[in-house]
């Protein structure tokens, strides 16, 4: 059982001061195998090669020796290395040199997957990875996503965007395909190595999220469908790391062949751990707020229907910006479970917080340890509540975007906020208040009773107490924001000075929440940095002129 971890480290951030750094000690936690993801901006690169560009060429080999050095580091620690491969993409010196022959017609920056020198590039530089490194496992494959326009030294795109005369006819079956089999001959058959495919799209129909390609792919891949030197891996989730998704049915139909699931235990959508946010529960028995429609549950029931092959845990890292996290303890539970999910996808999720705050925490069943698991046990929920809007969520045609991409990362959108509130049936606005109100008052609940079992505490369980009024203020901010832009809306339609009165009283205390959140809440000792707004002070200040008391 293959039980992988890896930190996503994104060009141009700064790396995570994290413990997870440290192979032992995911090692300890039961981890048997390690993903590189830095090697995706090595991706293409069959030589290392620079374009003759002095500085990119130190960069480079900068990143190769910390490639090595983390590689040896894996080894001691007794786990199986993987190096993260992304397919499109090349070095930019060589699409430069090469021209048509590798892009599409008229799109210079744009690799096509009908050129054949296209794809035989990607592969040599898939060549020269495990020529560079050859003690490692095998490679982790993406597809459907690359990081390469961050990179000034690559080109890359996804396999399904391009069109043009040479590829517009290349089915999107055909093009995964056509690419696995020659990654399966170079990493499995040439080099004797293991090949994990990410079915990952960072769009809508890739192989992800639509059951019907997948099932077109499988049954085309190479060799024998048990082999368990081919994985397939997809994210738990139908689409990205959201609420109200159904678990990932592309998954499903796989047949024989070797799957493992991503799990991400910084959810980018949802605080990135300066919130807490268990995720046990919907690995081991999927999103409770999709279950009554009928859809395959999580792990429990999950891993009898597949050939499971293990998980892939986001240790650190996913999306972009903050919040940037100072004490990693609300995402170190997280890490704690999922290889023990691995092991026995029926574990009690109760039982596994109690295991991580006697072990991790040092806290035995005395108020301060049910305090915190308190928090974990009821953080799903308080999610949901804050971070969602049900009514909205519901309304989806499909599973992706559940939150009208209000709260990304660190930035809460308000605009999109708006359009959301404004997009809602009038008979629902109440209920979506409600849902923010009763998300507040659980904080508030929460924040109090941990704050009064952890204020004699030393610092570092402190410091998760702080966490709470870092979130208690942010989700004040949130209730607000929507009652104030609800009573807004129904003022622009009745004009009854009540809802002018709700409007002015609620919007303002969003505007005060906000500024004890962003001025000093994310100061506190251990809270990740504050989030950040587009369209707040504009927004809320224009519907406030409006419905100002008349003089």
């Amino acid at each position: 059982m293959l039980k992988l971890a890896t930190l996503i480290h994104n060009p141009g951030e700064p790396d995570p001061d994290s413990r997870f750094a440290d192979p032992r000690q995911l090692a300890e936690l039961g981890y048997n195998g390690w993903l590189l993801y830095e090697t995706t901006a090595l991706s293409g690169l069959s030589r290392l090669e620079s374009g003759g560009d002095a500085e990119i060429a130190r960069w480079v080999e900068q990143a190769a020796a910390s490639v090595s050095a983390s590689l040896e580091s894996a080894r001691h620690a007794g786990m199986e290395t993987f190096l993260a491969y992304d397919m499109l993409v090349l070095g930019r010196h060589l699409v430069e040199r090469e021209g048509q022959a590798l892009t599409c017609k008229g799109r210079p920056d744009v690799l096509c997957p009908a050129s054949e020198r296209t794809l035989q590039r990607c592969v040599d530089g898939l060549t020269g990875m495990l020529r560079r490194w050859p003690d490692v496992s095998g490679v982790v494959l993406r597809f459907g996503d690359c990081d390469a326009r961050r990179f000034p030294h690559l080109v890359g795109n996804d396999i399904y965007t391009p069109r043009c005369p040479r590829c517009n006819h290349f089915g999107r079956a055909e093009r995964i395909t056509d690419l696995i089999k020659r990654a399966h001959d170079t990493v499995v058959e040439q080099h004797g190595k293991k090949l994990i495919v990410r079915a990952w799209n960072v769009r809508p129909n890739g192989m992800h999220d639509t059951p019907e390609l997948a099932q077109r792919v499988v049954q085309d891949l190479p060799g024998d469908e048990t082999d368990d030197r081919l994985v397939l891996s997809f994210k738990f989730t139908e689409t990205d790391f959201w609420r109200y998704q159904p678990w990932n049915r592309a998954s499903l139909v796989c047949g024989k062949r070797p799957v493992m699931y991503e799990l991400q235990c910084q959810r980018e959508f949802e605080g990135k751990g300066g919130i807490p946010n268990w995720q046990a529960g919907l690995w081991r028995d999927g999103d409770p707020a999709m279950r009554n429609q009928g859809e395959p549950a999580g792990l429990a029931e999950v891993t009898s229907r597949v050939n499971f092959a293990g998980v892939m845990a986001w240790v650190r890292g996913g999306g972009w910006g903050g919040p940037f996290v100072k004490d990693e303890s609300w995402i170190d539970a997280n890490v704690f479970a999922a290889p023990r999910l691995a092991d026995d996808p029926t574990a009690d999720p109760e039982a596994l917080a109690d295991a991580w705050i006697a072990d991790r925490l040092g806290l035995n069943r005395d108020k301060h340890a049910e305090a915190i698991r308190a928090v974990l046990l009821r953080s799903p929920e308080l999610i949901r509540q804050s971070f969602y809007v049900e009514a909205f969520a519901r309304s989806r045609p499909d599973a992706w975007h559940p939150a009208a991409d209000w709260v990304s990362d660190d930035l809460l959108d308000v605009e999109a906020a708006w359009r959301m509130v404004q997009r809602l049936p009038a008979e629902q606005l109440d209920a979506v208040v409600e849902e923010k109100r009763r998300a507040a008052e659980l904080i508030a609940q929460l924040r109090h009773d941990a704050q009064r079992a952890l204020g004699d505490r030393d610092s570092s369980h402190a410091a998760l107490s702080n966490t709470l009024i870092y979130t208690e203020s942010f989700m004040e901010a949130l209730r607000d924001l929507v009652a104030g832009l609800a009573a807004y809306r129904r003022f622009k339609k009745d004009a009854r000075p009540t809802d002018a009165q709700e409007a002015r009283t609620s919007l303002l205390r969003a505007q005060s929440h906000w500024n004890h959140h962003t001025q000093r809440h994310g100061n506190l000792r251990g809270t990740a940095t504050p989030f950040r707004e587009v369209g707040l002070w504009e927004l809320t200040q224009n519907m406030l002129a409006e419905v100002a008391d008349p003089v």
